[in-house]
Protein backbone atom coordinates (compact mmCIF):
# COMPACT_ATOMS: atom_id res chain seq x y z
CA UNK A 1 0.00 0.00 0.00
CA UNK A 2 2.89 2.61 0.95
CA UNK A 3 4.55 1.56 -3.06
CA UNK A 4 0.87 2.59 -4.68
CA UNK A 5 0.52 6.04 -2.22
CA UNK A 6 3.95 6.95 -3.39
CA UNK A 7 3.48 6.15 -6.89
CA UNK A 8 0.39 8.41 -6.20
CA UNK A 9 2.35 11.38 -4.77
CA UNK A 10 5.12 11.22 -7.26
CA UNK A 11 2.53 11.06 -10.44
CA UNK A 12 1.01 14.24 -8.71
CA UNK A 13 3.50 15.84 -8.24
CA UNK A 14 4.97 15.47 -11.58
CA UNK A 15 2.03 16.92 -13.13
CA UNK A 16 2.09 19.64 -10.55
CA UNK A 17 5.42 21.17 -11.48
CA UNK A 18 5.03 20.90 -15.18
CA UNK A 19 1.75 23.35 -14.82
CA UNK A 20 2.68 24.97 -11.60
CA UNK A 21 5.47 26.63 -13.21
CA UNK A 22 3.65 28.45 -16.20
CA UNK A 23 0.97 29.03 -14.10
CA UNK A 24 3.56 31.62 -11.48
CA UNK A 25 4.88 32.78 -14.25
CA UNK A 26 1.71 35.20 -15.27
CA UNK A 27 1.09 35.74 -11.63
CA UNK A 28 1.08 39.31 -10.96
CA UNK A 29 2.87 38.89 -7.67
CA UNK A 30 5.75 36.63 -8.94
CA UNK A 31 6.81 38.95 -11.57
CA UNK A 32 8.60 41.38 -8.83
CA UNK A 33 10.50 38.29 -8.05
CA UNK A 34 13.28 36.68 -10.30
CA UNK A 35 12.42 33.37 -10.74
CA UNK A 36 14.54 31.00 -11.87
CA UNK A 37 12.84 27.95 -13.55
CA UNK A 38 15.29 25.39 -13.34
CA UNK A 39 16.39 25.82 -9.39
CA UNK A 40 12.62 26.35 -8.98
CA UNK A 41 11.83 22.89 -10.51
CA UNK A 42 14.41 21.21 -8.61
CA UNK A 43 13.13 22.70 -5.04
CA UNK A 44 9.72 21.96 -5.59
CA UNK A 45 10.73 18.30 -7.04
CA UNK A 46 12.37 17.81 -4.09
CA UNK A 47 10.29 18.84 -1.30
CA UNK A 48 6.48 18.38 -3.20
CA UNK A 49 6.48 15.18 -1.86
CA UNK A 50 7.07 15.97 2.08
CA UNK A 51 4.79 19.33 1.73
CA UNK A 52 2.20 16.86 -0.15
CA UNK A 53 2.07 13.86 2.80
CA UNK A 54 2.45 16.27 5.42
CA UNK A 55 -0.77 18.27 4.29
CA UNK A 56 -2.20 14.60 3.45
CA UNK A 57 -1.23 13.14 6.98
CA UNK A 58 -2.90 16.46 8.58
CA UNK A 59 -6.01 16.70 6.93
CA UNK A 60 -6.67 13.11 5.38
CA UNK A 61 -7.81 14.88 2.09
CA UNK A 62 -6.23 14.59 -1.48
CA UNK A 63 -7.48 17.19 -2.55
CA UNK A 64 -6.72 20.07 0.00
CA UNK A 65 -3.39 18.14 0.35
CA UNK A 66 -2.52 19.55 -3.19
CA UNK A 67 -3.92 22.80 -3.07
CA UNK A 68 -1.91 23.38 0.27
CA UNK A 69 0.97 21.86 -2.07
CA UNK A 70 0.79 24.46 -4.34
CA UNK A 71 0.15 27.23 -1.75
CA UNK A 72 3.31 26.64 0.24
CA UNK A 73 5.01 26.37 -3.07
CA UNK A 74 3.78 29.85 -4.01
CA UNK A 75 4.59 31.36 -0.75
CA UNK A 76 8.31 29.41 -1.21
CA UNK A 77 8.48 31.43 -4.43
CA UNK A 78 7.81 35.05 -3.01
CA UNK A 79 9.42 34.70 0.05
CA UNK A 80 12.09 37.20 0.03
CA UNK A 81 14.53 36.06 2.48
CA UNK A 82 17.55 33.46 1.70
CA UNK A 83 17.61 30.57 4.00
CA UNK A 84 20.62 29.32 6.04
CA UNK A 85 20.43 25.86 4.90
CA UNK A 86 18.98 23.18 3.42
CA UNK A 87 17.56 22.05 6.46
CA UNK A 88 16.26 25.60 7.70
CA UNK A 89 13.96 26.24 4.06
CA UNK A 90 13.13 22.49 4.93
CA UNK A 91 11.46 22.95 8.67
CA UNK A 92 10.15 26.54 7.29
CA UNK A 93 8.25 24.39 4.49
CA UNK A 94 7.30 22.28 7.20
CA UNK A 95 6.35 25.36 9.07
CA UNK A 96 4.40 26.80 6.88
CA UNK A 97 2.60 23.34 5.46
CA UNK A 98 1.43 23.27 9.24
CA UNK A 99 -0.08 27.04 9.22
CA UNK A 100 -1.73 26.46 5.87
CA UNK A 101 -3.70 23.12 7.01
CA UNK A 102 -4.47 24.73 10.51
CA UNK A 103 -5.85 27.58 7.88
CA UNK A 104 -7.60 25.35 5.90
CA UNK A 105 -9.11 23.72 9.21
CA UNK A 106 -10.41 26.81 10.50
CA UNK A 107 -11.89 27.98 7.79
CA UNK A 108 -13.81 24.81 6.71
CA UNK A 109 -14.99 24.82 10.31
CA UNK A 110 -16.26 28.59 9.93
CA UNK A 111 -17.91 27.39 6.78
CA UNK A 112 -20.93 25.95 6.71
CA UNK A 113 -21.15 23.53 3.41
CA UNK A 114 -20.06 19.69 4.80
CA UNK A 115 -17.90 18.40 2.05
CA UNK A 116 -17.22 14.02 1.61
CA UNK A 117 -13.42 13.38 2.60
CA UNK A 118 -14.25 9.87 2.57
CA UNK A 119 -11.33 9.67 -0.23
CA UNK A 120 -9.21 6.37 0.63
CA UNK A 121 -6.37 4.82 -1.09
CA UNK A 122 -6.79 1.12 -1.27
CA UNK A 123 -6.06 -1.76 -3.66
CA UNK A 124 -7.41 -5.35 -3.90
CA UNK A 125 -4.50 -6.97 -1.88
CA UNK A 126 -5.41 -4.83 1.33
CA UNK A 127 -8.90 -5.85 1.02
CA UNK A 128 -8.46 -9.38 0.23
CA UNK A 129 -6.17 -9.56 3.46
CA UNK A 130 -8.19 -7.16 5.77
CA UNK A 131 -8.42 -9.80 8.23
CA UNK A 132 -5.06 -10.34 8.81
CA UNK A 133 -3.92 -6.65 8.67
CA UNK A 134 -4.88 -3.73 10.21
CA UNK A 135 -6.02 -0.70 8.38
CA UNK A 136 -3.45 2.15 9.99
CA UNK A 137 -5.06 4.83 7.78
CA UNK A 138 -8.07 4.38 9.89
CA UNK A 139 -6.35 4.04 13.15
CA UNK A 140 -4.55 7.31 12.34
CA UNK A 141 -7.70 8.98 11.44
CA UNK A 142 -8.69 8.47 15.10
CA UNK A 143 -6.09 10.19 16.16
CA UNK A 144 -6.67 14.58 16.10
CA UNK A 145 -4.48 15.93 13.24
CA UNK A 146 -2.24 17.20 16.05
CA UNK A 147 -1.17 13.83 16.75
CA UNK A 148 -1.05 12.57 13.67
CA UNK A 149 1.45 14.97 12.26
CA UNK A 150 3.76 14.51 15.27
CA UNK A 151 3.51 10.56 14.40
CA UNK A 152 4.00 11.38 10.66
CA UNK A 153 6.90 13.78 12.02
CA UNK A 154 8.59 11.20 14.07
CA UNK A 155 8.25 8.14 12.56
CA UNK A 156 8.08 9.01 8.37
CA UNK A 157 10.36 12.02 8.40
CA UNK A 158 12.57 10.89 11.07
CA UNK A 159 12.84 14.15 13.20
CA UNK A 160 14.00 14.26 16.77
CA UNK A 161 11.63 16.12 19.59
CA UNK A 162 13.58 19.04 19.49
CA UNK A 163 12.82 19.31 15.92
CA UNK A 164 9.64 18.57 15.78
CA UNK A 165 9.07 21.37 18.72
CA UNK A 166 10.54 24.10 16.71
CA UNK A 167 8.76 22.90 13.20
CA UNK A 168 5.18 22.95 15.37
CA UNK A 169 5.88 25.79 17.88
CA UNK A 170 5.29 23.87 20.57
CA UNK A 171 7.40 23.17 23.77
CA UNK A 172 10.01 19.71 23.83
CA UNK A 173 8.18 18.10 26.96
CA UNK A 174 4.45 18.95 25.23
CA UNK A 175 5.49 17.44 22.16
CA UNK A 176 6.52 14.05 24.53
CA UNK A 177 3.43 13.76 25.91
CA UNK A 178 1.24 14.22 22.93
CA UNK A 179 3.54 11.66 21.41
CA UNK A 180 3.31 9.03 23.89
CA UNK A 181 -0.49 9.74 24.34
CA UNK A 182 -0.42 9.48 20.08
CA UNK A 183 1.16 5.86 21.00
CA UNK A 184 -0.65 5.15 24.03
CA UNK A 185 -4.04 5.71 21.48
CA UNK A 186 -3.33 3.76 18.51
CA UNK A 187 -2.00 1.04 20.92
CA UNK A 188 -5.28 0.83 22.35
CA UNK A 189 -7.45 1.40 19.51
CA UNK A 190 -4.97 -1.53 17.78
CA UNK A 191 -5.30 -4.06 20.38
CA UNK A 192 -9.42 -3.21 20.87
CA UNK A 193 -9.46 -5.09 17.43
Amino acid sequence: MQQKVEKYILKKCNRFSVSFVYMLKGADAVDRYIVNETEFNKKYEQYSPLVFRTAYQYLFNISAAEDITQEVFIKLLTQRKPFNDAEHEKAWLLRVTVNACKNYKTARANSNISFNDEIRLYDNSFEESFETRIDIERELDKLSPEQRLLMYLYYYEHYKIKEIAKITGRKVNTVKSDLKRARDTLKNNVNRE
